[in-house]
């Protein structure tokens, strides 16, 4: 059965690009991404790479439902009890610590038993604005999104991951079920202000993208937010340790390579770092409810951007 929903426009760019990717990837590989479809949609997300000198940059999003996670809420409290009973989130930057690094072995396996889907976009860190004109275009053309006076680097990260929403929700879900995002608190959600006009902009783009004229309620917000559920530190948690990980494995992967369909073995011991060896590892073998996919954005040898998907 088809669960990736194709986002025909070609008027929606990258967007366009990488929705086209995953459906090539999904038809060549059946049972790639689990039907998320019979209850409201969870969605958890998380970052890495936003720093100078990262060679790319890593958007990842934990994409279940609520019947799933009320069914796999045990045993993450089996696992917390076990591994965790002082309540520390497990974090891909804080796995040096001991406790954290004894502990990922379980986690991943108790992760491994929810119905999800992990899907990570890397961006290519050459690849410029996401809009023709950059922020200052994106300002004009998105008034009641952007404060004149933002910061311009927050006005790309925003655009990019409400770009990333619109794919992930016009790809994943039916447009009369509701769904819930809960994000990593970082600086382009770290305010009220911000978090409202975010909303507008990915609204914005999600109907641009699908074509809805009337969807159901999607409600979002960070981590750090006193309202927010009591899981959504451990399942944005998967989402950081993912990007976390492939970060760390970008230059050991394959991108586009011309061809539409194509297998490739990597070797895990190409990645140095132990965390993302052991990650990467969990992703390529684990046999589990969890599906994942990689969609990539690369800049080949003339500087076109080039869009892959792989699992």
């Amino acid at each position: 059965m088809r669960v990736w929903n194709h986002l025909a426009s070609q008027n929606t760019g990258y967007v366009f690009s990488l929705s086209d990717s995953m459906r090539i990837l999904e038809a060549k590989n059946p049972g790639v991404l689990a039907d998320v479809s019979d209850s409201s949609m969870i969605i958890g997300s998380d970052y890495s790479g936003q720093h100078k000198g990262a060679k790319y940059e890593a958007y990842t999003f934990l994409i279940t439902t609520e019947g799933a996670l009320e069914a796999w809420l045990p045993s993450l409290a089996k696992f917390r009890q076990q591994w965790l009973l002082d309540g520390r989130r497990i974090s891909f930057k804080k796995l040096n610590e001991p406790v954290r690094w004894r502990a990922l072995p379980a986690f991943l396996r108790t992760v491994g038993t929810l119905r999800a889907n992990l899907i990570t976009i890397l961006v290519d860190s050459r690849i410029g604005s996401f809009m023709l004109g950059g922020a200052e275009a994106a300002i004009e053309a998105f008034p009641d999104c952007f404060s004149s006076s933002a910061n311009r680097g927050t006005v790309e990260k925003m655009l990019r991951l409400a770009n990333f929403m619109s794919l992930v929700i016009g790809g994943l879900r039916r447009e009369n079920q509701k769904s819930v995002w809960v994000s990593d608190h970082d600086e382009a959600l770290d305010s009220h202000e911000k978090r409202e006009q975010f909303a507008r902009l990915a609204t914005y783009l999600t109907l641009g993208v699908t074509g809805w004229r009337n969807p159901a309620h999607h409600h979002f917000g960070t981590t750090e937010l006193p309202q927010a559920p009591y899981w959504s530190e451990d399942v944005a948690a998967v989402a950081d340790l993912v990007a976390g990980a492939y970060c760390q494995m970008s230059s050991n992967l394959p991108a586009f390579l011309g061809t539409e369909n194509w297998r490739i073995a990597a070797d895990s011991e190409k990645v140095a770092d132990l965390r993302a060896r052991a990650i990467g590892n969990w992703l390529a073998t684990s046999r589990s409810e969890m599906r994942h996919a990689l969609l990539q954005l690369e800049q080949d040898a003339q500087g076109r951007v080039r869009s892959s998907a792989q699992s």
